[in-house]
């Protein structure tokens, strides 16, 4: 899910993205050594391309979904259509081929290159995640109570989100669980909190006027441990047989929340 450079933790997905850019640009590099002129700027702006009609259609298809431009343009969410992406980047590929038509076995394989490292990698570094369930860990209540989370699911799908007060990231995207708590009746939200105190909890959900039918108390962090979250925030998405569907580390948006939610909600 993440990885620790020093005292930050990085997402996995945009390290993967870079990687593969590199990996496709050294295999180009490689390909077309004997031919005039660089494919390193083309296969670079067809990734930005990709990305950016990606992330343009993503904005239209959930635009009710955002309050400004700025978070139109905020990529922290990582929102993006990806098969408007991947069209776009083809689409790119084939009038770069055609423009240099003697670098197009360099293009081709880099571009193929920079595809196959991708899908590898992800699939091998989500080979044991999906296999992941929600752990029967017995986490505390506000009130005091203890519960587990399988017994709170109560087979529907599930929302765990890991915060902490103390977070910039998760007081930004507190709103957002907020409001998807009220739009998916069927779908249920635990927010998660990290090693604070119920008193901490208590007061930061009075100061953001704030309100969550579940909010549970890891105070060892167990759960962050489990599934192995290096830092705040991190959402996890089960299905209604407790399996983890998806993980984010990072914000979220009011948009990527709706984009994830809306196939699963009944």
């Amino acid at each position: 899910m993440s990885i620790n450079l020093g005292p930050f933790a990085l997402p996995l997905e945009p390290l993967l993205l870079f990687g593969s850019g590199l990996f496709g640009i050294i295999v180009a590099a490689i390909l077309s050594r004997k031919q005039p002129g660089s494919v390193t700027d083309p296969l670079l702006m067809m990734l930005l391309f990709g990305l950016v009609i990606g992330r343009i259609v993503f904005v239209i298809k959930f635009a009710d979904q955002y309050d400004s431009v700025w978070q139109m343009l905020d990529f922290r969410d990582r929102g993006v259509d990806w098969v408007s992406g991947m069209i776009a980047m083809a689409s790119f590929l084939l009038w770069q081929i055609k423009r240099l038509p003697e670098q197009r076995i360099a293009l081709f394989g880099g571009a193929l290159s920079i595809l196959l490292f991708f899908t590898v990698a992800t699939v091998w570094l989500n080979s044991g995640r999906y296999e992941q369930s929600l752990p029967d860990m017995a986490l505390i209540q506000l009130d005091g109570e203890s519960v587990s989370l399988p017994d709170l699911a109560e087979n529907q799908v599930t929302v765990v989100n890991l915060w902490a007060s103390w977070c910039p990231p998760c007081q930004r995207e507190m709103p957002a669980f907020a409001k998807a708590e009220q739009q998916y009746p069927d779908i249920r939200f635990v927010m998660l909190n990290q090693q604070e105190s119920t008193e901490t909890v208590k007061r930061f959900l009075a100061d953001q006027n704030l309100t969550f039918e579940h909010v549970l108390l890891d105070k060892a962090g167990q759960v962050a441990e489990r599934f192995a979250a290096l830092g705040l925030p991190v959402t996890l998405v089960f299905d209604g047989q407790g399996k983890l569907l998806e993980s984010h580390m990072g914000e979220v948006s009011a948009a990527s929340l709706t984009a994830t939610l809306t196939p699963l909600s009944p």
